[in-house]
């Protein structure tokens, strides 16, 4: 993942693993539900589908949700930004991806010219 040798990216992988972590701890521990249930809002919740099964029923779980949604959808939109931009990036090189896999892994050959596959 190309998002990982980007130095102005590198970081969203990790604070979106923290943010869903933090998450699902928090509910976990203040809204009594099991872990899996908790990991499912959270994910639910900052990819913004929202099915309604699950929600914070305290006001202090809900105000945490809050700055939970802002804080969260925040960064994801930014890790899947740079996902696609790079993406993009890779695909303005031109030519065909296996040929362009193959010169990043420094093997020189595509497998169209005979090189390993």
């Amino acid at each position: 993942m190309a998002v990982w040798r980007d130095p102005e990216t590198k970081a969203l992988p990790v604070a979106a693993g923290v943010l869903v972590l933090t998450g699902t701890l928090f509910f976990w521990r203040f809204e009594d539900w099991t872990i899996i249930q908790a990991l499912y809002f959270c994910v639910v919740t900052l990819t913004t589908v929202g099915y309604g099964d699950f929600s914070p029923t305290t006001a202090g779980t809900q105000i945490f949700g809050i700055i939970y949604i802002l804080t969260g959808f925040g960064v994801l939109v930014a890790l899947l930004t740079s996902v696609a931009q790079q993406y993009l990036r890779l695909k303005a090189e031109g030519g065909p991806a296996r040929t362009r896999l193959a010169a990043r892994r420094g093997r020189g050959q595509s497998a169209e010219e005979g090189g390993p596959r």
